[in-house]
């Protein structure tokens, strides 16, 4: 680093030769590489690309000396620095000219007639040349304050041939260093990319091209990744004057318009525009482990000629639908999961199990954009086991719905619950369906609770217990000293002419207990455990059953005792 400091008091004396700078900064550089390499970072933190003069407003600097001195340059100044820098200190390089997708590039416009708009460098190491660009390593302007954002990037060193060419075009074929140069045609077609997408090991199946029309008022994109990552998207409407919109008016929307899904390392967007018009997408991605705002990796153009006539889809709490990123570690076991985001529920009703690596807790939300939440909460029963969830869903009305599962550590009740996948449900016929009673706890069906309780051997294993004769019986093993309470309700409206209490009958031998009930009509009830182990205090739930009776004979009550 004493290199540096020399350079910083040769600033101060307005030293500004380009060999003598050059000389000193590689001066303890042993390889032509490390010779290079002090030179690149040299011309990026210490020139700052010439907005000004790019926007007429000053005059443009080109020369080596000048662009030392004023500390600022357009992208012919960085290039034709970097060329007498390398050449003062023994190293092969050549100015390159071409195109770059850079400020006012518009993505797909023709360059038949277009005057080569930016200039890099190539550089010969070990007898083989390499391309970059200090003007953009240095970093980028933002149009809109009009001035020069300082972000040292160093994609744009040595780059691979195959990823600058997706930016840099140019002029003379030879400098694209490819064995199957690309053409004027298929650069302009190409999807804007940025350097985070090369960064990130990111890899583009679909769209090839920039625009693209939708085919039956869908598009697909789908972004394979080396590493693990997250994503986020905006779809945006363009708006024209004429038909009264506003040309700075930017709208987006998430799960409405578009279905985002993670597997296997691969993302895929399918984009469903609600309306005819031209849509924007732009793609935001970062390592799933990082920390910060995500960064654009590419864009494209969608046209939709005539959208497709659907349901509207309910808003999803995170981009993606699915298994979230993240929920193995939140102890969701992927394997035995569902392996579609999207789930088809046949007769109104759907029953979907989670397995999980480790005890959880779970908390369900269930939205349709036709029904109100008070009803929602009565179409879920979540039976929580020790090495899974299973979650009972009914759909009473046709459309999309949206599942989400919530889930925490069991024995972390401290903990807040985090989202761990959230389901599209799709309901093709509405079905008269009666809902599950109101009140139902997070736990129903044997389970993690009432293996905790130490109570065993349950005849009915699942939560759901159907009648056709209006009597059923359900058996179980106490293992602990507990005393016992069950409770059996319906909802108001269907209250019986008698308690309904008294149809609830439980017996005790030994360690086997037989709750047994006659229900006073065709429906469904709740049917509720609880337990204490101290006399006179309060008992606490241990998971409700839902028992559904279709016998139009009311059952009769037992003896009150």
């Amino acid at each position: 680093m004493l290199c540096f400091a020399v350079w910083f008091q040769l600033k101060q004396k307005c030293v500004y030769e380009v060999k003598t700078i050059a000389q000193i900064i590689t001066q303890e550089a042993q390889t032509e590489l490390e010779r290079l390499r002090a030179i690149w970072v040299w011309l990026c933190h210490n020139i700052e690309y010439d907005v000004s003069g790019y926007l007429g407003q000053s005059k443009m600097l080109y020369s080596p000396e000048e662009v030392i001195a004023a500390g600022k340059g357009v992208c012919s100044g960085y290039a034709s620095l970097c060329l007498k820098m390398c050449r003062e200190v023994g190293l092969q390089c050549q100015e390159v000219s071409g195109y770059g997708k850079g400020v006012g590039h518009r993505p797909g416009q023709s360059l038949r007639d277009v005057r080569s708009n930016h200039m890099w460098n190539a550089v010969l190491l070990g007898g083989q040349w390499f391309l970059m660009d200090a003007c953009w390593g240095a970093g980028h302007m933002d149009m809109q304050h009009k001035s020069f954002v300082k972000e040292f990037n160093d994609f744009y060193f040595l780059t691979d041939p195959e990823d600058f060419v997706e930016s840099h075009f140019p002029d003379k074929e030879e400098w694209q260093l490819l064995d199957q140069p690309m053409t004027r045609e298929e650069f302009e077609m190409l999807v804007s990319k940025s350097s985070t997408f090369f960064t990130l090991g990111l890899k583009l199946i679909q769209p090839k091209h920039f625009y693209t029309i939708t085919d039956d008022g869908e598009v697909n994109l789908s972004i394979s990744s080396s590493m693990s990552v997250t994503y986020t998207y905006d779809i945006t409407p363009r708006h024209d004057l004429l038909h009264g919109g506003n040309a700075e008016q930017k709208e987006t929307s998430r799960s409405s318009w578009g279905v985002m899904t993670m597997s296997h390392r691969t993302m895929r967007l399918q984009i469903l525009p609600r309306a005819q018009g031209t849509y924007d997408i732009m793609v935001y991605a970062r390592l799933e482990l990082a920390s910060g705002p995500l960064s654009s990796v590419c864009s494209f153009t969608v046209e939709c000629p005539a959208p497709r006539a659907m349901e509207e889809i309910p808003e999803n709490p995170s981009w993606f639908w699915g298994l979230q990123v993240g929920s193995e570690a939140l102890g969701v076991a992927p394997g035995g999961s569902p392996g579609s985001h999207m789930l088809e529920v046949e007769e109104g009703e759907l029953e979907l199990t989670m397995k999980t690596s480790r005890s959880l807790m779970a908390l369900c939300e269930l939205v349709h954009l036709g029904l109100e939440p008070a009803l929602t909460k009565r179409c879920l029963a979540t039976q929580i086991r020790p090495d899974g969830l299973t979650v009972h869903t009914l759909c009473p009305s046709r459309g999309f719905y949206r599942l989400s599962v919530f889930v925490r550590d069991y024995d972390k009740p401290e903990d807040r619950f985090q989202n761990a996948a959230n389901f599209l449900l799709h309901c093709k016929v509405a079905t008269e369906v009666e809902l599950f009673p109101p009140g139902l706890g997070s736990e129903c069906g044997p389970g993690t609770s009432t293996l905790q309780a130490g109570l065993s051997k349950f005849n009915h294993t699942g939560v759901l217990v159907s009648t056709q004769q209006g009597k059923c019986n359900v058996t179980f093993h106490n293992q602990q000293d507990l005393e016992l309470h069950a409770v059996l309700w319906r909802a108001e409206g269907q209250e019986p002419a008698v308690r309904l209490e008294r149809h609830l009958f439980c017996t005790f031998t030994d360690s086997r207990v037989m709750v047994s009930t006659s229900l006073p009509g065709p429906g469904v009830y709740r049917l509720g455990l609880y337990a204490r182990t101290t006399p006179g205090a309060a008992f606490n739930p241990i998971c409700d059953f839902v028992l559904r009776s279709s016998c139009e004979q009311p059952g009769l009550p037992f003896p009150s005792i």
